[in-house]
């Protein structure tokens, strides 16, 4: 998965198509027309208030779903989630 930036919000996705998508469905309104990547390295800030590199907000996420798949919970593992919000 890689991080895209829209607004203040970063999201990871597969491919930019499923972040605009993602952002129309789960956040409402038009995404703007160009949509940027974002570094696995940049920090960005979690729910709960805590700095994390995207990498590790990814992992996090991917680690929590395919522990629900071994389990036998059905879940996409390559959904698109919010990573965070920059600080």
């Amino acid at each position: 998965m890689q991080a895209f930036l829209i607004h203040e919000l970063v999201i990871a996705a597969d491919v930019a198509e499923e972040t605009r998508e993602f952002y129309r469905g789960e956040i409402g309104g038009d995404p703007p027309e160009t949509i940027a990547a974002a570094s696995p390295d940049l920090q960005v800030r979690c729910g709960d208030g805590a700095l994390k590199t995207i990498r590790d907000r990814i992992n996090e996420e991917l680690d929590a779903r395919n522990s629900w798949l071994r389990m036998g919970v059905p879940c996409d593992l390559h959904w698109p989630f919010i990573v965070g919000t920059r600080p």
